[in-house]
């Protein structure tokens, strides 16, 4: 039987030799024209991507504030994609041409050129135009926001102008440009037009004729003309595939014929070896088939007459070791059922409990940052004592550790405000445990008669050292906190810090208190009693208090820390403009510091502007920094 079967395997083995050496010689040719459609395709495809890329210009969008600022580098980043381009067509027609293949795409280097060129002039127009802070648009937006604060009066007419410019840039529509022509005509002819408002207008219409050029669907415009270009150079792309197409259909023919020959004889001869072979092994295997049968039917269990049966051969020794596998098979699949039927019942279990432990936990913390959110001042609450404020409260969790509090004592001669701005210790529950411990400890002291911003420091730091801490452990939570009294009958402020800072803004400058370096708790270095430092306010000062998630906090381009230089910087930036317009602006600001990048810590931000009415001198204060510049403190 071992030699019938050698004798077998050999003949196939020979006839399967033929086919692999035709199939050889066939699929070699065909092997290369499918590298270059797999060259032709890798090309389309790079070329559709960058064109969905440089589709986003067809719409006006964050994309050109981004290439105003970084437009050398997107440039570049452009001139090598067609660079490599460029690269990729020569390669793919090079190897079609040493393997016989003819390739048009050569011949579209200048047409390639021309392609770069146009992208190139998109990218600087965009640049030129910009979409909110930069280019065109942001300095008309920054001349509308000049006559927007300088005209006050003429809020309806310049608010009717706004409107045609959004409708304008909307829609391309010249329509909307005609309308705010006309009304800024309307006005120069009344004779109360600005001088402003008519440099807006004509910034309006450089604008204007650039977004037209840049958008308007006709061969004139810029993108309608480069999409026009980039389809007909993928049309030769396209081009290039079909032919190649052609060609593996072509080869494919040839070889399906030769193949259906050498096949053919190979079924006939596999025919006559199985015709062969069933009749000599066929008794056999109705032999097998039949003791398989017996063993099925009586439940996968072995009976002596089953065993005399089966012949003592290749083929008994087959059914031997499968009458030995399926028993085992039967026994240990039961034991796998039961182990998982037991399993399964004790994951549902634990699943189940987990799921209603998150859930409550859930629930409890929203609860508690309910609760939180009503223990915090609200901004009504701070407006009945001030001018004006504006609070950004954002902790990293849903609670957190930073808390402000605000307590207003009139009572006979005294008319005083007191606020205070907190960071505890950590975030989460805990430093939101220790914000309300915090909060309660000020209004008992303050109840209690401690009305000194130094006194009232002191006292908390020995309150919260003795309810947070005892003889046998010692624990080194506490907090940072800047609080200062504002008194309203001579508008001194007096200031106290537990290393949080309090800045005044006045007159496009910083006057910077620092806090003392000592925390509100228990701490290993050495003590000493909180001072104070008294500052005259002036009209027009604002007040700015904010936790250290602001200044640490990761982000921008190079993904570093904040820092107080670029909080700094960012005060004194926008330092002229109203409170709600220079809040507004510096949050955004924060937020795009920020980006993608996970929050770091709680952040808390104050602006408060006492409103104070009459300029007073500043003498017989101890302690005195009124006018100091940045830096500068007692």
């Amino acid at each position: 039987m071992k030699r019938l079967f050698l004798g077998v395997f050999g003949g196939f083995c020979v006839v399967i030799a033929l086919i692999g050496v035709f199939n050889f010689l066939y699929f070699f040719r065909l092997h290369g024209i499918q590298e270059e459609l797999v060259c032709i395709d890798n090309i389309a495809q790079q070329a559709q991507e960058h064109k969905e890329l440089m589709q986003q210009f067809g719409q006006h969008n964050e994309l050109f504030d981004h290439i105003a600022v970084a437009g050398p580098r997107i440039r570049s980043s452009n001139a090598a994609f067609w660079e490599h381009m460029r690269a990729s067509l020569a390669a793919c027609c090079g190897n079609a041409h040493q393997k016989g293949f003819s390739c048009t795409l050569s011949e579209n280097d200048s047409f390639l050129d021309k392609l770069e060129r146009s992208e190139q002039q998109i990218i600087a127009q965009a640049a030129v135009l910009g979409f909110k802070e930069f280019g065109l648009v942001g300095r008309m937006r920054e001349k509308a926001h000049e006559v927007e604060s300088g005209f006050p009066r003429f809020k309806a007419r310049l608010l009717m102008l706004r409107r045609h410019e959004k409708d304008f840039l909307m829609r391309i529509d010249p329509a909307y440009h005609l309308k705010l022509d006309d009304e800024v005509r309307q006005w120069a002819d009344e004779g109360t037009l600005p001088p402003a408002v008519a440099s807006y207008a004509q910034q309006f219409d450089t604008l204007s004729s650039a977004y037209i050029h840049f958008f308007e669907s006709r061969p004139t415009g810029m993108i309608f003309s480069w999409n026009t270009q980039f389809d007909q150079f993928q049309h030769r792309i396209r081009i290039q595939r079909s032919a190649l197409l052609k060609a593996s259909f072509a080869e494919s023919d040839k070889a399906r014929i030769v193949n259906l020959l050498i096949n053919s004889a190979a079924i006939a001869l596999a025919l006559l070896c199985t015709i062969f072979f069933t009749r000599r092994f066929s008794k056999q295997v109705v032999h097998l088939q039949q003791t398989m049968e017996q063993y099925i039917a009586a439940n996968y269990s072995h009976s002596p007459d089953m065993l005399l049966k089966i012949p003592k051969n290749e083929f008994g020794k087959i059914t031997l070791h499968f009458l030995q596998l399926t028993r085992k098979i039967k026994a240990d699949l039961q034991l796998l059922e039961d182990r998982v039927s037991r399993r399964t019942r004790s994951l549902q279990t634990k699943n189940t409990q987990l799921e209603i432990q998150h859930r409550e936990i859930m629930d409890s913390l929203k609860y508690a940052r309910d609760l939180q959110q009503s223990l915090l001042v609200s901004r009504s609450k701070i407006l009945r004592s001030f001018h004006d404020a504006d609070v950004f409260y954002q902790p990293k969790d849903l609670v957190g550790g930073d808390f402000y509090w605000l307590k207003e004592i009139r009572k006979g001669k005294i008319d005083r405000v007191y606020f205070a701005l907190a960071d505890c210790t950590g975030h989460g529950v805990p430093g939101a445990l220790l914000s309300v411990m915090g909060m309660n400890a000020l209004d008992e002291l303050i109840d209690a008669g401690v009305l000194q911003p130094a006194d009232l420091l002191n006292e908390l730091r020995s309150l919260i050292t003795r309810r947070l801490n005892t003889h046998e452990d010692k624990r080194y939570d506490g907090m940072d906190l800047a609080l200062f009294c504002w008194d309203r009958k001579t508008d001194l402020l007096q200031f106290a810090g537990a290393q949080m800072p309090l800045w005044i803004l006045r007159e496009g400058q910083l006057i910077e208190l620092s806090g003392q370096r000592m925390p509100i708790g228990y701490t290993f270095f050495e003590t000493t009693a909180f001072g104070e430092q008294t500052v005259q306010l002036q009209p027009d000062d604002r007040i700015i208090l904010f936790s250290d998630g602001i200044v640490d906090q990761f982000g921008g381009v190079k993904n570093r820390k904040m820092g107080k230089k670029v909080l700094r910087e960012l005060l004194l930036k926008h330092a002229n403009e109203p409170s709600p317009v220079f809040f507004s602006k510096l949050i955004r600001q924060l937020e795009y510091w920020k980006g993608t990048t996970e929050q770091t810590d709680d952040c808390t931000l104050l602006l408060l502007e006492p409103g104070v009415k009459t300029v007073r001198s500043v003498s017989g204060h101890r302690s005195s920094v009124a006018g100091l510049p940045v830096g500068l403190s007692t």
